[in-house]
């Protein structure tokens, strides 16, 4: 694969392409096999060669951001990991309060701009480390701000390699969901802000840190919550009520700061986390018969 790839390399790609990837490094929880290839497009044409390469070799394609919200089994991935990080970071403005953000962009960097800019909107983001695309997709959100507040339509690349456009309407998002087609990719979105202060937006965003100061005391490697918030309830609190905070199992434990985060305390496995996952959703599900849902993803062989 690697040689067959190298040619093509050659030929076309202006990124990078690495591969028997340990995906322990591209993952916030420190842990995943090895990936069969990663590709790290620089711009639209790059991703529509990987995409039409992998095709015509039946290679499966696999697409991951900051990897924030991630866990990868042992087994790894096969086929082509394409990694949005290291391009499609730009920002555009139109207008004083429009953003097009490319999808491999930090939320933090688009934060940072909004509040220079004395744009609101944001604020609740603070804290949050993944991509733009990353938390499009999943709606990501906090203290009652979610990425819908902001987000006016995203541009993607379809299965077929078109370029489409989809609305806010269109995106249909819920909590922590959010309608993007099955093999799209999102190449930027479009977020309308309000205008406030420099001061105003950055007295917001220290309200937000304060509030964070719990979790970000967590200093071990973590994929942030591992399960969605139940309809009117906290799975934080209800995973903390069953008794479970500092339950290990091999490396991965239960974090003694927030019930809902699995922290990697050394070498910790991905089936040590799915084995604290399953029984943090067993526990909570005896105790009140509600079935935690995970937030994060997972991917690859066991």
């Amino acid at each position: 694969m690697a040689e067959q790839f190298n040619l093509f390399q050659i030929e076309r790609f202006k990124g990078k392409a690495l591969f028997n990837v340990p995906m322990s490094r591209y993952t916030s929880l420190k842990i995943g096999g090895n990936a069969d290839c990663m590709a790290f497009p620089k711009d639209e044409t790059d991703l529509r060669d990987i995409l039409s390469f992998a095709a015509s070799k039946n290679f499966p394609v696999h697409l991951i951001g900051a990897g924030t919200n991630l866990l990868v089994r042992d087994g790894g991935i096969r086929g082509v990991v394409v990694n949005m990080s290291e391009g499609f970071s730009d920002i555009n403005w139109t207008g004083e309060d429009i953003c097009i953000a490319g999808s491999g962009l930090r939320l933090a960097e688009l934060l940072s701009e909004a509040s220079r800019r004395g744009l609101t909107g944001l604020e609740f983001a603070c804290g949050i480390p993944g991509t733009i695309g990353g938390a499009v997709i999943m709606n990501a959100g906090a203290y009652g701000g979610e990425m819908k507040d902001v987000v006016e339509g995203i541009e993607i690349l379809t299965a077929k390699l078109k370029k489409g456009f989809l609305s806010r309407a269109e995106l249909k998002f819920s909590y922590r969901h959010s309608a993007v087609p099955q093999g799209a990719i999102i190449l930027r979105a479009h977020m309308r802000f309000e205008k406030n202060t420099p001061d105003g937006v950055e007295g917001r965003m220290k309200e937000f840190r304060k509030k964070r100061e719990t979790t970000m005391a967590i200093r071990f490697p973590n994929a942030g919550s591992i399960f969605k918030n139940p309809e009117g309830f906290s799975a934080g609190k209800l995973i903390d009520e069953t008794g479970l905070k500092g339950k290990r199992i091999g490396d991965a434990a239960i974090s003694e700061i927030h019930a809902n985060y699995i922290v990697n305390t050394g070498r910790a496995t991905a089936r040590d986390v799915l084995s604290l996952m399953a029984l943090m959703r067993d526990t909570v599900h005896r105790n009140t018969g509600i079935v935690l849902e995970p937030e994060i993803r997972v991917m690859g062989d066991d």
